[in-house]
């Protein structure tokens, strides 16, 4: 289960069509998520702004666990562009609870 390049959301055009014609929807206090369905097997894309954090060391580290989270995950999300934007609380949260409330956001979107 790799999460190379075929993987991901990389131009800024990709985000905000995802964003713009998302028809799912799923946010709690760390995370909020837009997915919109698509033919091709699952993308992601991260967003983490320094609003989040203005330490690089724990942007980093929340993209490492939402990018572990998903290639973990991937195959219950095929055919469907993720974007995926931390909020402030998940700058705090240990690596474990971030781990469980991707685990529900990628529940809650493959029950759709």
């Amino acid at each position: 289960m790799r999460f190379g390049r075929d993987r991901r959301l990389r131009r800024a055009a990709d985000f905000e069509a995802v964003r713009q014609r998302a028809q799912h929807r799923t946010r709690d206090r760390f995370f909020a998520i837009a997915a919109v369905p698509t033919s091709g097997p699952a993308r992601l894309g991260v967003a983490v702004s320094r609003r989040v954090s203005g330490n690089a060391v724990v942007r980093n580290r929340i993209k490492r666990q939402i990018r572990e989270s998903f290639r973990m995950h991937q195959f219950m999300l095929h055919g469907l562009d993720v974007v995926v934007v931390a909020q402030r609380p998940a700058a705090e949260a240990a690596n474990a609870t971030l781990a469980a409330s991707l685990r529900a956001h990628w529940s809650r979107l493959a029950a759709r």
